[in-house]
């Protein structure tokens, strides 16, 4: 039961990413499932335990390295790079059941795919939010005018 993973992801009973986990779930999981399975060589049950254990920790990650993020390409290289390497995969893995290998595939084939939706929804400000990060929204949102004005 899905419902029932996702609500236990936290311990403390602490989830302050569990609203866009939850939305990302609603509206990709069948997506992600599917690329979790062709990509990672997982079985539906698995990918379905993994995703939202990857989702809170991908979340996670980019609370932590919020300053590093370039928010104006969410699914660049330099962010997939980053956010991977701070991610403990071995933990991840143990946590939903999986292989090292399967974590370690399943999180860099859902990483852009998360990545590309957070970018897609356009929420900039709900982002910096959720990252701690909304004292930033003001110069972030100048950046972004700026760069439109630049090719606009």
């Amino acid at each position: 039961d899905r419902s029932r993973r996702i609500d236990t992801l936290e311990p403390d009973g602490e989830a302050p990413h569990m609203d866009l986990i939850s939305e990302i779930l609603e509206q990709k999981g069948g997506s992600l499932v599917s690329a979790l399975v062709s990509g990672a060589g997982m079985g539906t049950d698995q990918a379905e335990t993994f995703l939202p254990e990857a989702g809170n920790s991908v979340m996670k990650a980019m609370t932590a390295q919020a300053d590093d993020l370039d928010l104006s390409d969410l699914a660049s290289k330099a962010n997939l790079d980053s956010l991977l390497g701070s991610i403990d995969i071995a933990g991840l893995a143990s946590r939903s059941g999986v292989t090292a290998e399967q974590g370690s595939k399943g999180l860099s084939t859902i990483l852009p795919l998360i990545l590309g939706f957070l970018g897609d929804k356009g929420d900039i400000g709900g982002l910096l939010g959720l990252l701690g990060k909304a004292d930033d929204l003001g110069g972030a949102v100048d950046k972004l005018k700026g760069l439109g004005k630049l090719f606009g």
